[in-house]
């Protein structure tokens, strides 16, 4: 060995920052063989030696260095005989980018001897010890004469503790120095196999450790795209840092740059590896540089093809014979660059695929995309396949290309919007504004991007090109101020753009660009076409959103001449009528009235919004016939996947909320309703977030959480400011869109806030008009019965009376439905103090907390006169309650059953410190968290059901566990970033 390898060093090891230790991934099955040798050696005190080959960059040092840890974890004294010196430092730690700490290997602290004689006595003052492990990694760079004298050494050994660890790389199997270790095997070596490329597992986690939080899809897919090189995953990792190309957000490190294009999209973009990082380029060049040329060539006519190709287009592509084919195909495959299915091959990444695409210059690829679309169209005549080729070398002279591009989106549109409107841009920057396909292309782009979700970029695309038409001023009727807007060639693509403001809920823009459509054909059924939905579909959407009483008046018309309107126009009539039929207490005229209207196959995808089967699933949830209601969500979500609709998931999304929430499942309900949320954030589609955000208030109201559903009706508060005084006091008038629901859930919240007496004025047009009334009864069957308790406890009679007669007006006209009865006899129940409608109520009930509450005002009803009925009573709806989530509602029966002298137990027994937060109980927790928010002794034993005094014990313990004195220091703990929250208080309503 050279001196430098075996020179000891002398200057002392430089203080590191705080390090977090990085473990080896993938290297499982090496470690336990490696361990196991170890073990023989110091059980049987017998020596042997381990040789590894493996390729350059496979991750050799590494394992090296954490069996150097694990022998001096197992005792060993180890010796470092290594050329490269890899274990004094040379790889610098590396920043987290989640957390600003350091990272690095466990590296052991081995001695390094300073010749062959210091290598002898250190192994002999290691052996008075215990084991020895002497490690020789990269045993291809040693001294050819030394190495000699190391394996003599070794072979003289075998007898003693002593394990060798040699490791060269694969490359170098062949030199003087590899010859010399193969030799080693007649002496009973153990050979380990040579390390296997990472999984994409492994991968995934050595990137999470490097960086200090997941990686996102696309900064996994970059690592994923490497061979599974260890080298390379850490070298892309710190290269991605130092080019600033990562950002987090929450505990994910994602890519600076837009999204990754995939699939179709990315197959059609002009230049879909734009945006690699340099550094990953760099990588794949070198990657792609360790292949034959021959190789590299194939697979750059491959690339033009697309990111999956056949054999036969590769070989018809690149003028080969099949059999010419198989050695590069086969490389690529080994190299795990391509990647083999029962049909066609593959980049094993798209990010693969880009780097490859990236290396043909620009003129060439273009120049192979033609060769690839005449050959598509010559041999299959599939334009849609050949389009993908056009968009990148067609020019806007080219008229039958842009056809050909043109006829292809429109074919994709009704199955695969995203893929439709990616063609249709490429397609429409090729176009001139002058020629006819230029506002075709822009008419599919729009309605495809609408039917994708994508609804800001549908609106930037209409408006831009509708400019573009302003501007040139060609309208047959000649240039007008206003032409884009009145040209009937304008038409479909105003629809859309009409559709998409619809759905963004900006309604007041929509006018203007209804006037002039083109004319319409005769009456069909289905959804809209590529054309887009009629201007009558259109303005009936638009009424219902700005004016209600023009809206059912317009919908009227259209039902008195039902044959002469399209389906979907009759549709949203019926709809319409429906809804005001609903809120007047007509429940069965209104399911009559949906029913009536034809449900294609493909109902609940169309986008917009008088759809039939959503209304009914809507008032289906509403009746509690949750069976019927889930089958027709189930369509609608069968529909939405089948036509591709995106853009309709937040509908889905709040039906399946609230039919959990109806059933009890609150957790589901909540999970639904924040998936609902976002993805009406990603397609900006505001049409079903009041619904959603309602669900979250309710769930919190539910669970007794006052605080969260404070919070959530804040956000609701935000999105859509509301004023209770603005509901309908006309009784003739129809609905405010969400006014009742929101009516209720405020009321619940203030009750919950300040008691009955202020819930009673958000309740102020219900309680002055009998429309508001009808509506708030129609909205949720539990309403009545607590709008009964509420009036009662507030000392209004008269409206508990009015609310009940409501009611039972309503179940009168709709016998049909045991929930709607329920509802009625709940409300007289209540009343009246009448016990047997209470029980037949209760049977009725289909909603499970309808139910409980029903069970525990059967309780309230038998306390005075019958104890043990009363405790019976209590104790079935506390098991209800618990069963639903509902804390507050069991705390308020805890409560009642006290009163009665019945005390149930609702805690655990928890080991706890005896000071600090973690200390708190969660009775306590839950004071403390109430008390900083400024609330009395009193006001929180409301919140709790308890009594003020069992408020002031805990506050005492509260004090005394957080050594503080006053409410002002309590608040200043419970606000600080630093606390540890184990668990939410129960804010209870």
């Amino acid at each position: 060995m050279n001196a430098k390898t075996l020179e000891k060093p002398d200057d002392p090891a430089v203080p590191l920052p705080r390090i977090v230790v990085r473990p080896l991934r993938g290297r499982d099955g090496h470690l336990e063989q490696i361990r196991a040798a170890l073990l023989t050696t110091a059980e049987g005190r017998q020596g042997g030696i381990t040789l590894l080959e493996s390729p350059a960059g496979s991750g050799k040092t590494r394992l090296l260095q954490e069996s150097g840890t694990l022998a001096e974890a197992l005792g060993y004294t180890v010796l470092d005989c290594s050329t490269t010196g890899a274990w004094r430092g040379d790889e610098t730690p590396s920043t987290l980018l989640a957390t600003g700490r350091a990272v690095t290997t466990r590296v052991p602290r081995p001695v390094r001897p300073t010749g062959p004689v210091q290598i002898q006595a250190q192994i002999d003052a290691g052996l008075r010890r215990g084991p020895v492990l002497v490690v020789v990694d990269d045993a291809q760079w040693a001294d050819p004469v030394q190495l000699r004298t190391l394996c003599g050494l070794a072979l003289k050994l075998v007898t003693v503790p002593v394990r060798w660890l040699l490791s060269m790389r694969t490359e170098d199997a062949r030199s003087a120095n590899g010859l010399l270790l193969r030799n080693l095997t007649t002496h009973r070596a153990q050979w380990l196999t040579p390390l296997a490329p990472l999984d994409d597992a492994s991968v995934a986690d050595l990137m999470g450790d490097l960086l200090g939080a997941r990686p996102s899809d696309d900064v996994r897919a970059l690592g994923e795209s490497l061979g599974g090189s260890p080298q390379a995953v850490v070298e892309l990792v710190r290269g991605l840092a130092e080019e600033r190309c990562l950002r987090m957000g929450g505990d994910t490190v994602s890519l600076v740059a837009e999204p990754l294009a995939s699939g179709f999209t990315s197959a059609v973009a002009a230049d879909p590896g734009a945006h690699l990082p340099a550094t990953f380029q760099r990588l794949m060049r070198d990657r792609l540089d360790r292949l034959a040329p021959g190789t590299q060539r194939l697979l750059q006519v491959a690339a033009v093809l697309g990111p999956s190709f056949l054999p036969r287009d590769l070989a018809d592509m690149a003028d080969e014979r099949p059999v010419q084919l198989l050695g590069p195909l086969q490389e690529s495959l080994a190299a795990g660059v391509l990647t083999s299915g029962p049909e066609e091959f593959a980049f094993h990444r798209e990010a693969i695929w880009y780097a490859v695409l990236g290396t043909v210059p620009p003129l060439m690829r273009s120049l192979l995309h033609r060769q690839a679309a005449n050959m598509i169209l010559d041999r299959l005549g599939d334009g849609t396949a050949a389009a993908v080729h056009l968009v990148h070398c067609a020019h806007a002279d080219d008229a039958q290309a842009i056809a050909t591009i043109q006829a292809a989106a429109e074919r994709l549109l009704p199955l695969a919007p995203q893929a439709a409107s990616a063609l249709a841009l490429r397609g429409l920057d090729i176009t001139r504004p002058a020629q006819p396909a230029y506002l075709a292309l822009a008419t599919t782009a729009t309605a495809a991007l609408v039917r994708s979700g994508t609804l800001h970029r549908a609106v930037e695309v209409a408006e831009r090109v509708l400019a573009v038409h302003q501007r040139a001023g060609d309208a047959p009727s000649g240039p007008s101020p206003d032409c884009a807007y009145t040209d009937p060639r304008t038409w479909p693509l105003r629809a859309w753009l009409a559709t998409a403001l619809l759905l963004r809920g900006d309604a007041s823009a929509v006018p203007r660009l209804l006037r002039n459509p083109a004319p319409q054909g005769p009456a069909t059924t289905g959804a809209p076409g590529p054309d887009g939905p009629s201007p009558l579909l259109l303005r009936l959407t638009v009424l219902s959103h700005t004016d209600e009483r023009a809206a059912l008046a317009a919908a009227d018309e259209v039902l008195r001449a039902e044959e002469d309107h399209q389906e979907d126009e009759r549709a949203a009539a019926r709809t319409i009528r429906a809804t005001a039929l609903w809120s007047r207490g007509r429940l069965d005229e209104s399911l009559a009235l949906l029913e009536r209207t034809e449900v294609p196959p493909e109902a609940g995808g169309g986008i917009w919004q008088g759809n039939a089967l959503w209304n009914r699933a809507w008032l289906l949830i509403k009746m509690r016939r949750l069976d019927e209601a889930a089958a027709a969500v189930d369509t609608i979500r069968r529909s939405i996947d089948t036509r591709s609709n995106g853009v309709l998931d937040p509908v889905q999304h709040a039906l399946r909320a609230w039919m959990c929430f109806a059933r009890g499942e609150l957790a589901d309900a909540e999970a639904h309703a924040a998936a609902g949320l976002t993805a009406a954030a990603e397609a900006r589609m505001p049409l079903c977030e009041p619904h959603l955000r309602a669900v979250l208030v309710a769930v919190a109201l539910r669970r007794g959480d006052l605080a969260e559903a404070l919070e959530r009706q804040a956000q609701w508060d935000r999105g859509e400011p509301w004023d209770p005084s603005a509901g309908p006091v006309d009784p003739e008038a129809p609905p405010r869109p969400w006014w009742a629901l929101r009516c209720l859930l405020t009321a619940q919240v203030t009750a919950a806030r300040r008691g009955a007496e202020q819930a009673l004025e958000v309740l102020r047009d219900a309680r002055l008009h009998v429309g508001p009334r009808r509506q708030l009864t129609v909205e949720d069957p539990t309403a009545t019965a607590w709008c009964v308790r509420t009036a009662l406890a507030a000392g209004d009679r008269e409206f508990a009376v009015r609310m009940v007669e409501c009611a039972e007006e309503i179940a009168a006209a709709a016998p049909g439905h045991p929930a709607v009865a329920a509802a009625a006899d709940h409300g007289r129940a209540l009343l009246d103090g009448n016990g047997a409608l209470l029980s037949r109520a209760a049977e009725h009930y289909a909603d499970p907390w309808g139910a409980a509450s029903t069970t525990e005002d059967m309780g309230v009803l038998l306390g005075p006169e019958d104890r043990d009925g009363a405790i019976g009573a209590f104790n079935r709806a506390m098991a209800r309650y618990d069963a639903l989530g509902a804390k507050r509602d069991s705390a308020r029966v805890r409560r009642r059953l006290r009163r009665l002298g019945v005390r149930r137990r609702h805690w655990n027994l928890v080991a706890r410190p005896q000071t600090g937060w973690d200390s708190l109980t969660g009775a306590e927790e839950k004071v403390a968290h109430l008390v900083a928010r400024g609330l009395t002794n009193r006001q929180v034993a409301g919140e709790l059901f308890i009594s003020p005094h069992t408020v002031s014990f805990h506050l005492r313990q509260i004090y005394r566990k957080l050594s503080i004195q006053s409410r002002v220091d309590l608040t200043r703990i419970v606000c600080a970033p630093v606390a540890q929250r184990d668990r939410a208080p129960f804010d209870g309503p």
